[in-house]
Formats: C-alpha cells, structure tokens, sequence
C-alpha cells in the first residue's frame, strides 16, 4: 500500500504540473479603449455619432479643420484608428505633452486607414485636414493586439516581392486565386502582395483588405481605382476602362515591386467578365513589355527594367498544376486553404447576395487550378520550381562551413652522439636528449562549429503528453489499488 501511496502522490503532481504549463498562445484581440478618451469635435454636434459609432454615415471636415482628443494617463501601445472616406491630403496628426509642448507632427499617408501610436508622454492629440479637407467614416483608439476589421497592421509593400495576384476586382483574388496566399505566402513564407485593378466603392475597399488580411497577406495590397464595369453596361460605359491604362499601371507595378511570379485570372473571364479577361490579357502582355526599356521610358529609368519570371493564369490549360487546398496549415489552427478562402470571402459581406462561392477543385472554375502561360524558365512540378532562390526575398547565402586546418604532427628532436669523458667510471658516459614538449594545437586551426540547438517542442504538445501521461499512470494506479482490495476482501 505504501507504494500505491507514492504512485498516487507523483500522478498528483504530474496532474499539477501538466495543468500549469502554459496552453498554445493565441493573438490577443486589441482592446478598445474610446471610451476612455475626451473627444473635442467643436460645433459639429454629430461628429460624435458618425464618426465614433460603426455606421454608414461619415463625417466631412472643411479646409483646416480640426478635431482634438485629450487623456489623463499614460496608455501604453494605443494607437489612433481613422478610416477614410476620401484618401487624405496634407492631413496632419500632431501630439503634446500635458503642458501644451508639441511632441510629433507627422503627415498622414495617403491610405484608406491611419494607425497611429500616441506617445507615452502625449496627452493631447489633434488631427487637422489640410486645403481639400477631409472625410472620416469610422475612428477608435485601441491598445495592444490584434485589431479588429477595418484596421490592420499592413507592412509596407517591399519593392522586391517573391509573387503577386493580380485581382481585376476585390474579391476576385478570394473566389478565383484564394489558394495562393494561404498556401505559398502564409503557410510557406514567400513574401507577396495583391493588386485590385478596379476599386468599387469605399465600402469594397475595405472588404478588400478584410479579406485579404483574412487569407494571410501582410504587406499592404495595391489599389489602382479603375471603374468598375459590369457585363451588362453599354459600350460607352465600358470606354472608360481603358485597356492602355491597365497595361500602363501593370508594367509600373512590375518595374517598382520586382515580382518573381505573377498570377492572373482565366483568359476566358471565368463566367465571362469581360474586365477579368482584359486584366489576364494584361497581365501577359506587361510580363514582355516591363522588360523592354522602350516601353514607358520613364518608369524604366525611375524603377529599371524587370523580368518577371513566371506568370501562372486560372486555368490556363498547358503547364498546369493544382495547389493543395486539402492539407490543413499551421498558420491558421489545422484550417485548409478551402476553409480559409471560404472565411475569406465572408468578408465581402456586399458580394453574399450574389451566386458565386469559392469553387472545389472538380468544379469549373477551381479556386487552386492554374497553368504558366509565360515565363523566361521550365515550368516544373510546383510554383516555384527552377527559378534561382538568390532572387527570393527572404533568401539568406548559406554559410560556409569552416575548413578546419590540419594540426601539424610533432617532430623528434634528434637524440645527441654520447660524449666520451677522462672522468671516472661513475660518471655517466652519456647526457640524455631534452624531454619532448606536451603537442599543442596549431594556432590557425579553427574550433568546430557548435551544434545548432534543437527547436523547441510547441507548448500545446508538452502539455498534452505530459498530461496523458500522468492521467494513465493515475488510471493504473487506481486499478492496483482496486486489485489490492478485493484481494485484502477475500
């Protein structure tokens, strides 16, 4: 019994044990903290409720206008929100101390949302429009974590990118291209980005970039604002899409980002959109003309030539490959690139009303079917094989391993002749040679690469062996107990 006590006593403890390890870290949401700040909006009294709320109204602000918000404490990480109805021009945010002295005055970029970080010794903040003024549709101020749609922590695009999608309108990169990102970009770490050739509306814009941050991007997408188009619409409509304008953005977009491969939508316009297939057409056509220094002199001098070095197009019938939409990804819990397109494409709440879903891959227009219908290098078995891994982004030179340097064999010194002497006998009739010195490394030899340490297991998993283990030997033990009473019983 004793020992049963002691087996008791360790399940006990690896129960303990197993329950305080940490569970796998999940993001933490970014909490809002607008209420606990002093809004100042002046005389325009529903300022407050259309810019403060979540609500189709927004607020426009004339030339040099100007809202404040004031704080008591500190507020670690806040950052200042504002979603724009308008991109802003000469908009200015500028921070102070609780004494009144300026502390930053930065000009807001000319994006569809702002994050800024307040200060920790700000506790005054102003936003000001410049001469064309300005129109703001939502502002918060949250703190740490992950912030919550419309706003997300893009990083700016890099001019070197190792693929980019190429999506005639927001919410085509989901239904037609959605393999792509999670798949290459968030599961496999290739750096890319997506163009929106036509915009919509502001309210498309933002779904564009809720759905994008959803399946994994995380450099800031690039919106060129042409009209969007239906099939339907008269030929004078369709004049103002103007195909030498794509094909114009398409090559600048080429020579200033550098990508290594190019995806494009079906040259059939998947259901026949007649934009899809003159941005496929594009898409093609700028893969020859971005390296030809003839073509668009000026952004071949600002920006260089490029050569792209594959351009894959849904669909396209030769060199095809079908991306795995199947095996669940790391990056989001055990989800296949099926379910996070499909989450994706929730994020177009404008675009539900209508048939089109996200495609399986026996369907017609499969989400993860493409062929390379242009490239300077072999197709191969995946995306990116046979093109030089020196031009990827993240590509770091191996290093070298250390030649080591042979240590030298050391050398005898020679043993003397013995010496003849007239001394008497009990002199010795020889001197012996000098001891040989101890071997000692050469100086030049180099010390052996340290062993790199292995990665460390992923907390989840720890917890759970650990407490599998302790629940099994605390099962066996209550079974040894049981056995030894109805034993005692008899």
């Amino acid at each position: 019994m004793k020992r049963v006590r002691v087996l008791l006593t360790w399940c006990l403890i690896l129960l303990f044990a197993a329950a305080a390890l940490p569970a796998r870290a999940e993001t933490a949401q970014a909490e809002d903290l607008t209420g606990s700040f002093t809004f100042d909006f002046g005389s325009l009294k529903k300022a407050e409720r259309n810019i403060l709320r979540r609500s189709s109204a927004s607020q426009k602000f004339k030339a040099d206008a100007s809202f404040s918000i004031q704080w008591e404490e500190t507020r670690p990480d806040a950052r200042l929100c504002i979603q724009w109805v308008d991109l802003p021009e000469n908009v200015r945010i500028t921070q102070y101390d609780a004494n009144g002295t300026l502390l930053s005055e930065e000009t807001v970029s000319p994006l569809p949302e702002t994050i800024t970080p307040l200060l920790p010794d700000a506790r005054k903040a102003v936003v000001q429009a410049g001469d064309a003024g300005m129109r703001i549709w939502f502002c918060a101020i949250y703190g740490a974590g992950e912030l919550p749609d419309p706003f997300h922590d893009f990083r700016e695009t890099p001019d070197h990118l190792d693929y980019l999608l190429i999506s005639t309108h927001p919410d085509d990169d989901v239904l037609f291209l959605g393999s792509i990102v999670p798949v290459y970009g968030a599961e496999q770490g290739y750096v890319g980005t997506i163009v929106y050739v036509t915009n919509g509306n502001r309210e498309r814009i933002t779904e564009a970039e809720n759905g994008a941050w959803a399946m994994g991007v995380r450099y800031r997408p690039v919106f060129f604002g042409m009209p969007d188009i239906s099939n339907t619409a008269t030929e004078a409509k369709k004049s103002q899409f103007r195909y030498d304008d794509l094909l114009l953005n398409l090559v600048r977009t080429y020579r200033q980002l550098h990508p290594l491969v190019v995806f494009a939508q079906d040259t059939k316009g998947e259901y026949g959109h007649w934009q899809h297939k003159l941005t496929s057409q594009a898409s093609r056509e700028a893969f020859k003309l971005a390296a030809d220094p003839t073509y668009d002199p000026e952004s071949a001098e600002q920006y260089g030539t490029w050569q792209v070095q594959k351009v894959y197009i849904h669909l396209h019938p030769e060199n095809e490959i079908t991306v795995d939409a199947h095996t669940p990804l790391t990056f989001f819990d055990g989800k296949n690139a099926f379910d996070v397109a499909r989450a994706a494409y929730k994020k177009h709440a404008s675009q539900q009303q209508y048939w089109f879903s996200v495609s399986r891959d026996s369907d017609d227009l499969a989400f993860n079917r493409f062929g390379m219908a242009e490239g300077v290098v072999p197709a191969g078995e995946d995306i990116f094989d046979n093109i030089d891994e020196s031009l990827l982004f993240g590509y770091v030179p191996p290093t070298p391993e250390p030649t080591e340097v042979p240590t030298p064999e050391p050398t005898e010194a020679p043993t003397p002749e013995p010496v003849k002497t007239t001394e008497p006998a009990e002199t010795p009739a020889y001197t012996e040679s000098p001891a040989i010195a101890e071997e000692t490394p050469s100086a030049s030899a180099k010390p052996a690469p340290e062993a790199p340490n292995p990665a460390p297991e992923k907390q989840s998993y720890t917890r759970f062996i650990v407490l599998g283990g302790a629940l099994a030997a605390l099962i066996t033990a209550l079974a040894v107990v049981l056995i030894i009473r109805k034993r005692n019983v008899r």
